[in-house]
């Protein structure tokens, strides 16, 4: 990777993401790839890779593995209305294909043509899996902004497959990844607090994971609606959600991830809850006892102690229980990745509205500005600023005049305006 390759990936993916869709969105790197494939069509040059390698290409380039020759610089500035000198720089004019080589570069483009047709094949259908997971992954350790723009570009990658493929069984697999990756940019729009957005892919998700009759997959699903009901301050919808995901598949990461939130949710509606707010995370207990060790873990897909203990401080806060909530995050600290910032900082903020509680206002003043200050202002965008706003509303207006909180303040009012929790 060259400095000169990373300076030309910026200036195409801005270049792409400068043109607009009729919807007023940007061309997502599928669109990309359809507007070189038209482009080569009308220089009479057909053999381009299909959509869905062709828009994996365009993500090397974009993030500068390395750039484009020849005849696709040409039908770069063909589809984007533009000059080479501007689009590559005069440095790169004189880095061309060679005339020996052209031989062997359509033998590859017939090749990958070959590839990309027809049936999906077992190697490309387990990519896609595997991409999926790697999302799971990089939704509990990389800002949901970033995930949210690569989610969307690869979910118009699979949308072109779904058009493509017709064999049940292959279809069967991708609406499963479908509706995985749709429930992934619900989660990641929870994150930031998007709700009418969010809403959207749940229906998404949940239509995906319903037409590929996968019980656990549906029911994993409907846990992230419930997620988005209960941090939008809808905390009956939020019950009532996760006691469907638990009836879809009693023994799953998505029936835990439920029953953990309807435990979350009826912490928030009042000491009256208290009793089914702690049956729920007994059944929570029961549930992650049950589950694989393959389903135990950091992914967005599994569950593990860390993410229960996690969720138990956070319904013990709300209770009131500052004592045994205190032992929950102390436990949840310990064992919570290092990467994972979200988790982490919201067992801080968990931490401090205990504190608060306890009117140790002082140290819980600090406690949310130490766990905030690290985080870049993309990190604390969405649930981690409503959350630190939670702080401020347990505090007399006097109190928001000490150094510290004023300090909390400004750290929150760096990120873009969230909704609050009405709890």
């Amino acid at each position: 990777m060259s400095a000169d390759s990373v300076r030309i990936g910026a200036r195409l993916r801005a270049a792409r993401e400068a043109q607009k869709t009729q919807g007023g969105g940007h061309w997502s790197r599928a669109e990309m790839a359809r507007r070189l494939r038209d482009a080569a069509t009308h220089r009479n040059r057909q053999r381009l890779p299909g959509v869905p390698s062709l828009a994996s290409m365009i993500k090397d380039w974009e993030n500068g593995r390395y750039s484009p020759k020849g005849d696709y610089r040409r039908l770069y500035c063909r589809a984007l209305m533009t000059s080479e000198d501007q689009l590559f720089g005069d440095e790169e004019l004189a880095v061309q294909e060679a005339v020996a080589h052209r031989g062997r570069d359509e033998l590859r483009r017939d090749l990958n043509d070959m590839l990309s047709s027809g049936a999906m094949s077992a190697a490309a259908l387990e990519s896609w899996e595997e991409t999926a997971l790697r999302y799971g992954l990089a939704a509990r350790e990389q800002p949901p902004a970033r995930v949210a723009t690569d989610l969307e570009d690869d979910l118009e990658e699979l949308r072109a497959g779904l058009e493509r493929y017709r064999s049940v069984s292959t279809l069967r697999r991708l609406t499963r990844i479908t509706a995985q990756m749709s429930g992934l940019m619900c989660l990641t729009l929870i994150k930031l607090g998007e709700q009418p957005a969010f809403r959207c892919w749940a229906r998404t998700a949940r239509i995906a994971a319903g037409e590929a009759e996968d019980s656990p997959t549906r029911s994993w699903v409907l846990a992230q609606e419930a997620y988005g009901h209960f941090y939008t301050g809808n905390l009956i919808q939020a019950v009532a959600v996760a006691q469907d995901a638990q009836r879809m598949a009693e023994s799953s990461v998505g029936a835990v991830l439920a029953v953990a939130l309807e435990a979350r949710a009826h912490a928030a509606l009042g000491p009256k809850h208290g009793e089914a707010c702690r049956s729920a995370l007994h059944r929570a207990e029961d549930i992650l006892g049950g589950l694989p060790n393959e389903a135990i873990n950091s992914s967005a897909f599994g569950y593990s102690e860390a993410q229960l203990r996690f969720h138990e401080g956070n319904a013990l806060t709300y209770l009131g229980d500052t004592g045994a909530a205190w032992t929950a995050q102390q436990r949840a600290l310990a064992l919570c990745p290092a990467n994972d910032f979200t988790d982490r900082t919201l067992i801080h903020l968990d931490h401090t509205l205990c504190l608060t509680r306890d009117g140790a206002i002082t140290e819980a003043l600090a406690c949310a500005v130490a766990a905030l200050e690290p985080l870049s202002e993309v990190q604390r965008e969405g649930i981690i600023s409503l959350r630190g706003s939670e702080v401020l509303d347990t505090i007399s207006e006097s109190q928001r005049r000490l150094p510290a909180a004023r300090q909390l303040q400004e750290l929150l009012t760096t990120t873009p305006e969230t909704r609050r929790h009405p709890t």
